[in-house]
Formats: structure tokens, sequence, C-alpha cells
């Protein structure tokens, strides 16, 4: 008699994914980014990852609010977009196999507060002898508001090179007193303390001004001498300036450079506040 000793192979198990939630970076007042990583598929392949959040503790995938990052493990980057400011929210990582869904740990976090200062990084330059100067449309409705300019004049004791600001319409910059002797009588223009309040309160020798306004003089005498006049000789540096629409009052600043060895004036950023009237700090971007 022969005997047949066979081993039947055990059924192949399958588990739920292994799933991290890991950090939450680039929150604004609507958005967000997080990233998270599927470690292990359980033995099953991973048909979906992703996050999904709420207002309240332990979101899951059942709801609306939840992104798509595609199958299989590893790590992965969500953005999260349409949120409210001033929020806070509930997140979870998630991976989903034939047995179901896993979940990372629940992390949370707060949507900045809405802001009323609209704020531009710019970049653009301008130098002497290029043929238009830096418009600046503040409020992007097609108008220009501010012009950055480069002006040079001459006479028998030397030149004067000029770089300035033009507040176009009814808008106006701050600056210190008309000087009869530059050209265009140009002041100089007030450079603002970082975070220094920005309203329509004036300390002394200071004015708002329609007319032009000089950023940095360069005097170079017939000998070959060369000075400076202006706050912005040395480095960047902020000035006010209020932006009139529709007869309302807008208070807002421009960050500007000069580099004395190019003789380039840099537009570096600037802001306003959409608020009719109210005050805005130096150098801020939000409020």
């Amino acid at each position: 008699m022969l005997l047949f000793i066979g081993c039947e192979d055990e059924p192949e198990t399958f588990s739920l994914p292994v799933v991290q939630s890991l950090e939450i970076t680039n929150i604004t007042t609507t958005s967000a980014t997080c990233s998270g990583v599927v470690i292990s598929d359980g033995g099953a392949q991973v048909t979906a990852r992703g996050v999904c959040w709420d207002t309240s503790p332990q979101p899951t995938t059942s709801l609306l609010t939840k992104t798509f990052d595609g199958p299989d493990t590893g790590m992965f980057v969500s953005e999260l977009t349409n949120l409210l400011p001033n929020q806070q929210y509930y997140l979870r990582a998630y991976g989903t196999n034939a047995i179901g869904t896993a979940y990372g740990e629940a992390l949370s976090f707060s949507t900045n507060p809405y802001s009323s200062i609209v704020y531009k990084p710019d970049g653009r330059t301008v130098k002497l002898g290029d043929p238009f100067p830096i418009a600046l449309d503040l409020t992007e409705d097609g108008l220009v508001d501010f012009t950055v300019f480069m002006e040079l004049t001459a006479n028998t004791k030397g030149d004067r090179l000029y770089a300035g600001i033009n507040p176009i319409g009814p808008n106006l910059i701050k600056s210190g007193p008309s000087i009869e002797e530059n050209y265009l009588s140009m002041g100089l223009l007030i450079a603002e303390n970082f975070n220094s309040t920005i309203d329509d309160q004036l300390e002394p020798n200071q004015q708002w001004t329609g007319n032009h306004g000089a950023l940095i003089i360069r005097n170079t005498s017939t000998l070959g001498n060369v000075s400076y006049e202006g706050s912005w000789a040395a480095q960047k540096q902020i000035v006010g300036i209020q932006n009139h629409v529709h007869g309302s009052i807008h208070f807002g600043w421009l960050q500007l450079t000069f580099d004395k060895e190019t003789e380039i004036v840099t537009l570096i950023d600037y802001a306003y506040d959409s608020i009719a009237g109210q005050s805005i700090k130096a150098g801020a971007i939000a409020n």
C-alpha cells in the first residue's frame, strides 16, 4: 500500500495598508500643503492615496474634502484648497486597497486670518538711458499710479543723477520739503522705519505730496568728486504712499534699493491696504 502525504498551501492573507501622515506646510488663508506616505500595501495593491480633512476630528474618505494622489506606496504631497480663513482643520493621510482604507495619525492646523493687505513682490529695475520708467499700477485697474525714474542734469559745476518716484494723478508720496535748487524742486523722500505706522500723521518737515520726489541724488563735480543725498544711498528702504481710488485713500508702501556700482534702482516689492483710510505698517505683507 502506498501512502501519499502532501501539504496544502496556506491561504494568502492580506491586511490594510500602513499609512503615516507627515507634515503640513505652506499654510495661507485658503490653502495648505500636506505630505504623507504609504509605508506598506498590506499585500494588496494600493488603489488610492491622499489626505482627507474636515473641521471635525478624525475625517474620513467619505467626505468630499479629500485628495487623490495616485495609487501605489511611497511618499506623496497633497494640495488642500478652498479652505476658509482663520479656521482650524483636521486631516489624515489615507491609503486604500482591496481590504479597505487605513489612515495615518490625525494632524491639525489653522489657516491664516483674512488680510486686507494686498502684497506684491516685484523686482523690476530702471537705470539711466532706459526708454521708460517703472510704471506701477498698484490696484491693477489699468491706470498707472506711480512711476520710478532716473534723470540726469548737468551744469558748470558737474552733473546730478536723480533716482525718484513720480505720483500720478491724485496719488501721493511721503517726502521732505521741496528743495528749489533740485530738478523739479524735488524733496528727498522719507525712509520709513520697518514696522512703523503709515497713515495721515506727519512728523515735522514731512509732507504728503503729488510732486516728484528723490530717493537719491548722486552729485559728481567737474573734478570727479562724488557725493550722495537721500536715504537710499546705503541700503534698501521703504517709502510711504497714498493711493487714491474713487475718492478713497489707501495707505501703502514701496520698497526700493539703489546700487551705487551699477546705478540701478530696483522696485523690490510693495503693498497697500484694501480698506480705505486704514493705516499700514511699513513692510507689512499681512495683518
